[in-house]
């Protein structure tokens, strides 16, 4: 980094010695944390996709840092939303699962462990991102996706200014308005003033520029929180057409309707920032890039990683992350790093002033790598997904350190060991070929999940092998 470049802290002190007019001028970032919900860590041009086409996604990359190594805090979406709301390990807030209104859907009868009996909401003592950095003069708001809790947990029950679109569900009955379907009525209850037709995605893109229009005279959050590109796999037309016409030259993916709604997102993404341009804005705005889980081996083909949402192997929980901040970051600048969706809580509170104080969460702040005054956080990482998933129906836990990643699966009880840096896809587990270095990191994962996860698993009395081989968590 050239020495001119100053830190976020020589900054803040700066601006504050500066006369009110000048600090006014030099106001502290807006921040826009861009989720898109299981777009998975291959689906974008910048990370090596040829079918899925991204320019505005690919440009942001260069124009910041690009996370090689960056992971979601849970395989499935409601406990990864909740660290980054919090920068807590799902396993620190007592919620490791995914809301579901049908209890069943994560749980058998006759499964070899009970997973724990969580909470399925974001509980109002947990600080949220909005609350953290509303002292600092932020206005905030959540569009799109929430999936934190019933309503008296929505976004404006957790310090949010302005909550469009976000209610219980994860997805949508529909991404067209009236936004039903023939097997679930009730809509969208936070979405009103409909287009007849309309698309979500665009619908919502428009409600965050407008709402960057009326905010835009102080700093501000903006939590675009994309319902896409969850399913049900539903685009515009055109867009589909486009690659239906594009599979029959490239067989690389096999879903045009999923490339349409990826082309619909980064659409998005390329009107806001257009819109921040428009405004003056931005040089002054950080935009913040990310998935909440790998993405659904029923869209997409996640090679060469292994499997993809709701296991702990690569495919499900590591993501894309980008992070661009003019002035601060380089362009073109790339991390390999391993870090988690936690870590941008602390990174936002520290971009906005408000640091996070040492134990008040799991992440850690990003900005020395931003900056280019760290090689990376240099700890562990965990997870910890005891669940019957839809999709993996393999309750476990895993830790990453350094390039070595151990996960132990619950049911059947089984230890794997990977060297991630010679073994992405996750094909030669070294558990029984290096005994010494598995066993020191089960008990480091196993350690930090009796001092550190609020409720745990248990051991099922009513365990049946053969019943439980029948039964299929939905």
């Amino acid at each position: 980094m050239p020495k001119s470049r100053l830190s976020r802290r020589e900054f803040l002190a700066a601006v504050s010695a500066l006369p009110a007019a000048a600090q006014a001028k030099s106001r502290t970032p807006n921040i826009v944390l861009f989720l898109v919900d299981d777009l998975g860590w291959m689906d974008l041009g910048c990370q090596g996709s040829t079918f899925y086409e991204t320019p505005n996604v690919d440009k942001l990359a260069r124009q910041g840092m690009r996370f090689t190594n960056a992971y979601s805090a849970c395989p499935v979406c409601s406990p990864s939303r909740a660290a980054l709301m919090t920068g807590k390990y799902p396993g620190s807030l007592g919620f490791t699962g995914h809301i579901t209104a049908i209890l069943r859907h994560r749980y058998k009868k006759h499964g070899r462990i009970i997973p724990p009996d969580d909470y399925m909401f974001l509980r109002h003592r947990e600080t949220t991102l909005a609350e953290a950095i509303k002292p600092a003069g932020y206005v905030s708001a959540s569009v799109g996706k929430w999936h934190l809790g019933s309503k008296s947990y929505w976004p404006d029950e957790q310090g949010f200014d302005v909550n469009v679109a976000g209610y219980d569900h994860g997805s949508p009955p529909s991404y067209f308005d009236p936004y039903t379907s023939p097997n679930w009525n009730p809509d969208i209850p936070t979405l009103e003033d409909r287009k007849p037709g309309e698309y979500l995605t665009d619908r919502l893109t428009d409600e965050a520029i407008k709402f960057i229009e009326d905010r835009r005279e102080q700093p501000f959050l903006l939590y675009m929180s994309h319902y896409a590109v969850h399913t049900p796999l539903q685009a515009p037309e055109a867009l589909v057409r486009k690659y239906e016409a594009k599979l029959e030259q490239d067989d690389s993916q096999f879903s045009a309707v999923y490339a349409a709604m990826i082309e619909s997102v980064d659409q998005s993404l390329g009107r806001i920032i257009d819109t921040l341009e428009r405004f003056g804005l931005g040089d002054d705005t950080v935009v913040i890039f990310t998935s909440d889980n790998g993405g659904a081996q029923a869209a997409t083909r996640n090679a060469p990683l292994r499997e993809g949402k709701g296991y702990l192997y690569e495919g499900g929980i590591r993501v894309p992350l980008i992070v661009s901040w003019p002035g601060q970051v380089e362009p073109n600048a790339t991390s390999d790093a391993p870090v988690s969706g936690a870590d941008l809580y602390p990174t936002i509170a520290e971009i906005a002033g408000e640091l996070a104080t040492p134990g008040q969460t799991d992440g850690r702040s990003l900005i020395p790598l931003l900056e280019g005054r760290q090689d990376g956080p240099g700890r562990d990482l965990y997870w910890y997904y005891p669940h019957y998933s839809p999709q993996a129906k393999q309750p476990g836990a895993a830790i990453r350190s350094g390039k070595y990643k151990l996960i132990e699966y619950y049911d059947p009880p089984s230890v794997e060991l990977y060297d991630l840096e010679s073994d992405i896809a996750e094909q030669t587990n070294l558990a029984e070929r290096d005994p010494a270095n598995a066993s020191e990191l089960l008990d480091r994962l196993r350690a930090w999940i009796e001092n550190s996860v609020l409720i745990r698993h248990r051991v099922n009395p009513n365990y049946d092998p053969e019943l439980a081989a029948d039964e299929r968590p939905e």
